[in-house]
């Protein structure tokens, strides 16, 4: 059930802490270190959830590029395991090794997936470790470590594997997009959520109130910017910023030499739009082609997403019924790779 008033769904647990730093209410920024604010369970575990969640997607993944005899997917996931490498690195230590070969599509596979398994533990400690730092600070009163624990944990930590997680879907979306079409990227999708059914099945449980809470939280996670409001018929979340998507957008992902595609079009992979940037493409089949095909309705309805200034709107709808026609026939419209 939801702890927080709608207009703070959006602020996360180490904002929230700063706060009352900034404050001076340092048994407030202690007791939200050790004990979370009613989303986050605490200082420790705050990204646990997306990042182990990130991974899991990726894991899936991994095993449905197995049989694409790709040698541009061998050096995707070579790319990420080094990158990701370097991110586990100590500070002042050695740099990976970055000469090596790739070695074969299943090999650089396998080796992506032991790397974020690595990377996954190593996160976990270095995050309880920075937030146990926080809490000494606190308890010192030295505020200025306490915010520089703060900052080593969300910014340091977190935010480069977070974006490099994220950089390695969109550029295996658009490496399949480019190699075989808008069709066997859907399929692609489609097959990724059926890797990670049990959660929208967790999702479709959830009463709309405690969906659209639960939703906030793991948008919030990506690092982005967003209001919601709530009115008789629905639940709306107004990114003025996505943290996944949107940023790379802003970024600059979408242009240069190495530029990520667009998919052109309307239908069910851009959300009934003309176009849509590739790793946005999985947010209208993850959340909307596949629960309606689970479940008869889609979990989220996109209005405009991914816009050029990295904003995004989408809508939760209080009756199972209540997603516009219009939505529903974007997300069951053929595609093909014509």
């Amino acid at each position: 059930m939801t702890t927080a008033p709608i207009h703070e769904w959006g602020r996360r647990l180490s904002d929230a802490i700063r706060a009352a730093l900034d404050a001076g209410d340092l048994d407030a920024a202690r007791r939200l270190a050790l004990e979370g604010d009613g989303q986050a369970r605490s200082l420790a575990k705050e990204y646990a959830l997306m990042y182990r969640g990130l991974g899991i997607t990726v894991r899936v993944l991994l095993r449905l590029l197995a049989g694409t005899a790709s040698a541009e997917v061998a050096e995707l996931a070579r790319r990420f395991r080094l990158d990701m490498a370097r991110l586990m690195a100590p500070a002042g230590g050695d740099e990976p090794a970055t000469a090596d070969p790739t070695d074969g599509l299943d090999e650089e596979l396998r080796r992506a997936a032991r790397c974020l398994e690595a990377g996954e533990e190593q996160f976990d400690r270095e995050q309880a470790r920075l937030a146990d730092e926080v809490v000494l600070a606190i308890d010192t009163g030295d505020v200025g470590r306490a915010r520089a624990c703060l900052d080593l944990k969300e910014g340091g930590q977190y935010v480069p594997r977070h974006d490099r997680l994220i950089r390695f879907m969109a550029e295996t979306f658009g490496s399949v997009l480019r190699r075989s079409g808008p069709a066997a990227l859907l399929n692609l999708h489609v097959a990724t959520a059926e890797g990670q059914r049990r959660g929208f099945e967790r999702w479709e449980q959830m009463s709309p109130e405690e969906f659209a809470w639960t939703t906030a939280y793991l948008l919030k996670q990506h690092m982005g910017r967003f209001e919601v409001t709530e009115d008789d018929e629905k639940f709306t979340i107004e990114q003025s910023l996505c943290g996944s998507g949107g940023a790379l957008v802003v970024r600059g992902a979408y242009a240069g030499p190495e530029a990520l595609p667009y998919v052109e079009g309307p239908g069910p992979l851009t959300a009934g739009e003309p176009r849509l940037a590739v790793y946005c493409s999985h947010c209208p089949i993850w959340n909307g082609v596949a629960p309606l095909r689970w479940f008869g309705r889609p979990h989220w309805v996109f209005e405009r997403p991914s816009r050029p200034d990295g904003s995004c709107t989408l809508h939760i709808y209080k009756r199972r019924e209540g997603a516009p026609a219009t939505y529903l026939r974007a997300l069951t419209a053929p595609v093909s790779n014509e």
